[in-house]
């Protein structure tokens, strides 16, 4: 019983993303109800109030999948260029939602919290000494490359990724290790 419910929940949740999906390519989210969505959906209000309050939840929680299927990535590498591919790649793979949590939430954060793991993972310290003299332009330097990497990354994604995975994540990879060796 237990298992055909949770197969309900994750149907109901899956077509609910879909019409909110559907509805992010006409118009922006504070313009979505919760009427037209359920319609879209072809549920009830109270199947969305059963797992949401209003269609922002939808949107978080899409977002924190997408960075847990990230960190997964960060798990599974020891090296920071495999990181950057399979990131990428990972993106690529689900264009859709890439896009909406990309252009529709602004999806640097999730980026911002999957680089701050990938500094935790692959510390600065352990490439290159930090003297007191050189630790406020490391700290500049990651930050930029953070940043770098997150506008590269959205601009690609904008662009209906016409490059390559492969090809955005060599040119990351070029400049933040160039960033690691200054």
């Amino acid at each position: 019983m237990d298992l055909r419910k949770d197969r309900r929940v994750q149907y109901t949740k899956k077509i609910l993303r879909e019409a909110l999906f559907s509805l992010l390519n006409e118009r922006e989210l504070s313009e979505i109800t919760i009427t037209e969505l359920c319609k879209t959906a072809d549920v009830n209000r109270n199947t969305f109030y059963r797992h949401y309050n209003i269609p922002l939840d939808i949107l978080l929680e899409i977002e924190d999948d997408v960075f847990e299927k990230l960190s997964a990535v960060l798990r599974k590498s020891t090296n920071m260029d495999d990181v950057i591919l399979l990131s990428c790649q990972l993106l690529e793979s689900d264009k859709q939602m890439s896009k909406i949590v990309f252009t529709k939430a602004d999806g640097s954060g999730i980026l911002s919290r999957i680089l701050r793991s990938v500094r935790n993972n692959f510390p600065v310290e352990n490439q290159i000494e930090l003297t007191d003299e050189v630790k406020p332009f490391a700290e500049m330097a990651y930050q930029f490359g953070e940043k770098g990497s997150i506008a590269v990354i959205k601009n690609w994604i904008e662009n209906d990724f016409s490059i390559p995975a492969e090809s955005i994540a060599q040119m990351i990879s070029y400049l933040v290790n160039k960033l690691n060796k200054l």
